[in-house]
C-alpha cells in the first residue's frame, strides 16, 4: 500500500524524518516515492499496521491515490470515476484541498475543491459533514490525491503540555517534539527508553504514551518524585532513580535499552551543580557505550554541539536545527551505537 503522509510546516526536514522512522518500524524496506515540502508519498507492505497515532509533525495520513500536476488533478480523478483505479463503492463522499503554505495561494481558494466536488457528483452523493468517503488533494511541487485515513487530532497532545502536568517546570521539551525524537529512536513495539536527565518526565511520557518501557533518572529528588507524579498522571508505569549520568549503568546492571532519548543541561548552575556541561556529556556517551547495542540509538537535544566529545563508540546519523525563539536553537541530534 501507498500512504501520503501530509506533513506539518513547522520544520523542513523534521516532519518526514519522524514518518519514515516510524515507518520503517513496521516495513524496513520501505520506498520513499515521493518527498516534497508538506507531502510525504512511501510504498510499505503492512501499512495496515503502521502506528499512525505515534506521529507528532503530521496532520493527516490518506492511502496515496495518485501524484500529478497540479493542472491535471480533475482529469486523473476523472479516469478513476471511469474505472481506472479503485473508489469504493459508497454513497456520499467529499473532497479538500490544501497547499503547503507559501507555495500556491490558489490552494487557499476553492477553485480546485468545487472543481473536483463537480468530478465526484457523477457518482457520489456529495455530503460535506459526514460522507463515506473523504478524499484529500495536497498541492506542493505536484499535487497528491488520497483517502483519508487517519487525521491527527489536537487535544491529546495538548493535555499532555507541561501546564497541565501536576507537577510543572517551564523548561520542559513540548510533547510534539519530545514525540518526535523518540520516534527518531527507532524504538517500535515494547523497545525500552532511557532518559537520563528525565527532569519532569516530557521524555518519558511521550515514550510511554506510545506503549514503550522507560526508564529515567535525574540528579535532583525532587524531579525524580515529580517525574513519578507525572507518569502516574498519565497511567504510565515507569523507572525512574536518582542517580547522576556516571551512575545509570551500574545501577542498570546487566539490563541494556533500546535507545537513549534525552534533552541535555545547558549549562545553567541550577540544572547542573555548578559543573560544567562538556564533562556530563563526556559521561554521557560513556554510559551511551555501555547501556546501548549495536545498532541501537541516542537522540539528543542540546544547545551547543561543540561541546560534544568525540566518541569511536558512537556515530552521528543525522542532525536537526530547531530554533525556538530569538536566543534559543535546539540541535536535534542522532546517534548509533557502532559494533
Amino acid at each position: 500500500m501507498r500512504l501520503l503522509f501530509e506533513l506539518s510546516g513547522e520544520h523542513p526536514e523534521l516532519p518526514a524524518a519522524e514518518a519514515e522512522e516510524v515507518a520503517r518500524t513496521v516495513s524496513p524496506g520501505f520506498l520513499r516515492l515521493a518527498r516534497e515540502p508538506g507531502a510525504l508519498v512511501l510504498e510499505l507492505l503492512g501499512a495496515e499496521q503502521f502506528p499512525f497515532e505515534r506521529l507528532a509533525y503530521a496532520h493527516a495520513v490518506h492511502r496515496h491515490l495518485f501524484s500529478c500536476p497540479a493542472e491535471d488533478v480533475a482529469k486523473r480523478l476523472g479516469k478513476m470515476m471511469d474505472g481506472e483505479g479503485a473508489l469504493p463503492r459508497v454513497p456520499t463522499a467529499r473532497v479538500r484541498v490544501s497547499g503547503f503554505a507559501g507555495l500556491r495561494a490558489a490552494a487557499r481558494d476553492q477553485t480546485l475543491e468545487k472543481e473536483l466536488g463537480g468530478v465526484l457528483h457523477s457518482r457520489f452523493k456529495i455530503d460535506l459533514v459526514d460522507p463515506d468517503l473523504k478524499l484529500r488533494v495536497l498541492l506542493s511541487d505536484n499535487a497528491h490525491a488520497g483517502i483519508v485515513l487517519w487525521e491527527q487530532e489536537k487535544k491529546p497532545i495538548e493535555s499532555r503540555k507541561a501546564a497541565h502536568r501536576p507537577f510543572f517546570s517551564p523548561i520542559s521539551l513540548g510533547p510534539k517534539l519530545a514525540r518526535a525524537m523518540v520516534n527518531l529512536s527507532g524504538c517500535g513495539g515494547r523497545a525500552t527508553v532511557l532518559d537520563p536527565f528525565c527532569g519532569t518526565g516530557g521524555i518519558l511520557i511521550e515514550a510511554g504514551s506510545m506503549g514503550l518501557r522507560v526508564i529515567g533518572s535525574d540528579v535532583d529528588w525532587r524531579m525524580v518524585e515529580g517525574c513519578l507524579k507525572n507518569l502516574e498522571h498519565f497511567g504510565i508505569r515507569g523507572e525512574v532513580f536518582k542517580a547522576d549520568i556516571g551512575e545509570a549503568a551500574p545501577l542498570l546492571g546487566e539490563r541494556t535499552v533500546d535507545a537513549i532519548v534525552t534533552d541535555l543541561p545547558y549549562g545553567r548552575a541550577s540544572g547542573t551543580g555548578g559543573e560544567k556541561v562538556a564533562g556530563i556529556y563526556e559521561r554521557l556517551f560513556r554510559t551511551a557505550g555501555s547501556v546501548l547495542g549495536p545498532g541501537k540509538r541516542m537522540v539528543l537535544a542540546v544547545h551547543e554541539p561543540s561541546l560534544l566529545p568525540a566518541s569511536p563508540q558512537m556515530r552521528l546519523l543525522r542532525h536537526f536545527e530547531y530554533r525556538v525563539h530569538k536566543s534559543l536553537t535546539r540541535h536535534i541530534m542522532v546517534w548509533a551505537r557502532d559494533s
